[in-house]
């Protein structure tokens, strides 16, 4: 049973100053099973996001209708009392309602107690897809997922901008998070060169990226805001029919058009061979730029685009984790291969 089919009036955010038993909060959600006792039997799925208590697959018999119903309940602790990110962008269900390139799971809810965001949702199936075979689809529905919240973000009331201001990418609590501060890996580069002489003297030469990227930076914090989902992986993307499903908002950001399409290469060319990267990289950038709205610069969100892409590749490519893997591997020419596309970039 797909939750769409539920009524309406059970998505909402409900706050309570106490722990609760899951049986009493989906009833709280969802009031035409408030009478009934509830069958339900439920499973850990895996996560590894900052913050995630749990995920977890529930099943439940819908005492009025006798089907399965089929949901998953992630729980985030939270600092200081602060709601989460994901939690917050859950309480804005039109933003991306208009989506035809993109299906997103539907929201029963949020729950929200002093110490934790519970998040309730569709359970969604489909396979798995190729990550290098999907670019142009993948492109397409960034573009329009970028032009629908950005229209939404735009039209919002000034009560609300505090909320939205929180979620900026630009915020401390962001920036500086290890993941975008590469040259924190540079003394491991540094080490490693004095016993491989093929990547002596690079760590020098990759900080010529610093003063890149804080122009780039300056640059993006200009441009046309809208929401980011930031992590373009496997595991959160499904394939049904031919549309694409896009589900787990833990890293969403009110970020800046380009941002969600150099977040999709930059996990690409950790992940992928050279050649396969770069056809996948063309066939992205040029269905991204034909269905990027007018209401959109091209030279600016491909700009934010390498801008993004530089802060995870350059992290992902040099943080000591990934070359103690390439080495275990024996695959060090490889990685030096991505090295000499990387500095290839410096000036542009």
């Amino acid at each position: 049973m797909n939750l769409d089919l539920l009524p309406l009036q059970g998505r909402r955010t409900l706050y309570r100053w106490q722990h609760g038993q899951l049986h009493d909060h989906l009833r709280a959600l969802l009031p035409q099973w408030r009478e009934h006792a509830l069958t339900i039997t439920s499973q850990d799925l895996d996560s590894n996001a900052s913050f995630v208590n749990y995920v977890r697959h529930h099943q439940v018999t819908d005492p009025c209708t006798g089907q399965t119903v089929e949901l998953v309940e992630k729980s985030i602790r939270k600092v200081a009392f602060l709601g989460s990110q994901e939690a917050r962008f859950y309480r804005h269900p039109d933003m991306l309602s208009a989506s035809t390139q993109f299906q997103y799971p539907a929201c029963i809810g949020v729950i929200e107690t002093p110490w934790e965001s519970l998040i309730f949702t569709d359970f969604v199936r489909g396979k798995p897809p190729r990550m290098l075979g999907i670019a142009p689809q993948l492109a397409r529905g960034i573009a329009e997922q970028e032009a629908l919240s950005q229209g939404y973000l735009s039209q919002q009331p000034a009560h609300k901008a505090p909320l939205f201001w929180s979620m900026d990418f630009y915020r401390p609590w962001f920036a500086l998070r290890p993941r975008f501060n590469f040259a924190r890996c540079l003394p491991q580069l540094e080490r490693l060169g004095l016993h491989d002489e093929r990547f002596s003297g690079l760590a020098e030469q990759f900080k010529a990226f610093t003063p890149l990227l804080a122009r780039l930076g300056r640059a993006a914090r200009s441009s046309p805001k809208c929401i980011s989902h930031m992590d373009y992986l496997q595991k959160n993307l499904f394939v049904d029919k031919g549309q694409l499903l896009l589900i787990d908002w833990s890293e969403v950001k009110v970020g800046r058009v380009g941002f969600d399409g150099g977040a999709y290469l930059g996990a690409l060319f950790r992940r992928k061979e050279m050649p396969m990267f770069l056809k996948a990289k063309q066939q992205f950038v040029d269905a991204y730029r034909q269905a990027l709205p007018e209401q959109f610069d091209p030279e600016e969100a491909l700009r934010n685009l390498h801008y993004m892409f530089l802060l995870n590749a350059l992290f992902h490519c040099l943080r000591p984790e990934t070359i103690a893997e390439y080495q275990e591997k024996q695959r060090m020419p490889m990685l030096r291969q991505k090295y000499d596309y990387l500095l290839g970039l410096i000036g542009h």
